[in-house]
């Protein structure tokens, strides 16, 4: 009897010993593969071998995995980098030669034996120009990181006034109707680029909106977000075609006659997805289009309406 609880104890003992030793080099192991990517997260990983005879397979396999992704992740950044500074290139060095069309253009549409059509088209294509090179440096540098939104909560109202200030007198011309609703609904966006997305959406609205049409901006508050609804009664978007309109340069064939080079949605897309939004399209052709931005409202308001008072 003796003997068996001898026995007992002992086994007892030495699987509490076995217990105990494998649980601290499983536990120090797991710290070490936290610490790796950890590391790997902030890119200050060692790259040094491990030797596997030191430490498990698992953290050998992982520290060579994040090594090929730092790795990989190091070189994608190299290259945007050269395509940065090549767009930032072409961008000074175009400055000049299209501010000097524009004006030997307006000096020609001013002589008396100008044509004025021609006169015209060099105006308008070298607008078109201008529009497209300033938009591909936005576009990198959103893409690159080099422009980053801050979004803070900011009234919707402010960012209406921006828009209706800037597309009133386009609307004017066009004799079209537009009626930016009132609001006292808070939101958490970037208003500079906040505006920068949703002028792009108005200019489509006006554009395609023929003479004496409609559009209508007006916001709605939901639980999570707020709801910003840019309306208008123009030609429309074919179903098909609602999944392309984002694409980079993407132009509609029916489109085609319009002013336009394809960037202003996609832009407003990279935009909004930056401060955790999204846009929802719904259109038919013939009756209108309605462009719908989601903005997420402030983290404040979103506690208060999640606690139960």
């Amino acid at each position: 009897m003796v003997y068996a609880g001898l026995v007992l104890g002992t086994a007892l003992v030495s699987g509490l010993f076995w217990y105990r030793y494998f649980y601290r080099r499983e536990r120090a192991l797991l710290d070490r593969l936290q610490k790796m990517i950890g590391q790997a997260e902030k890119g200050t990983l060692l790259r040094e071998d491990i030797s596997e005879e030191k430490v498990s397979l698992l953290e050998n396999s992982l520290k060579r995995y994040l090594d090929g992704s730092q790795l990989v992740k190091e070189s994608q950044q190299k290259q945007k980098d050269v395509i940065q500074g090549l767009i930032s290139d072409i961008s000074h060095q175009t400055l000049t030669p299209v501010s000097n069309l524009k004006i030997y253009a307006q000096l020609l549409a001013e002589e008396p034996a100008g044509d004025p059509e021609i006169t015209d088209t060099i105006l308008e294509q070298t607008e078109k120009l201008d529009f497209l090179i300033q938009s591909l440096v936005k576009l990198s540098r959103m893409e690159n990181g080099i422009i980053a939104v801050h979004p803070k909560q900011t009234e919707v109202t402010e960012l209406f006034g921006r828009l209706k200030t800037e597309y009133a007198k386009m609307a004017e011309e066009k004799q079209i109707c537009l009626n930016v609703e009132p609001t006292d609904l808070k939101a958490e966006f970037d208003l500079k680029w906040t505006g920068e997305a949703l002028g792009n959406i108005l200019d489509n609205a006006v554009k395609y909106t023929g003479n004496g049409g409609s559009i209508t901006v007006c916001a709605q508050e939901y639980s999570f977000f707020v709801r910003i609804d840019v309306a208008d009664d123009g030609i429309g978007i074919e179903g098909e075609e609602i999944p392309k309109i984002f694409s980079r340069f993407y132009r509609s064939f029916s489109m085609a006659d319009k002013p336009g080079v394809g960037i202003g949605l996609y832009l407003a897309r990279q935009i909004v997805q930056a401060q955790k939004g999204y846009i929802k399209v719904s259109s038919a052709v013939g009756k209108g289009t309605v462009f719908s931005v989601y903005l997420p409202v402030s983290k404040k308001e979103e506690m208060y309406q999640n606690c139960d008072i």
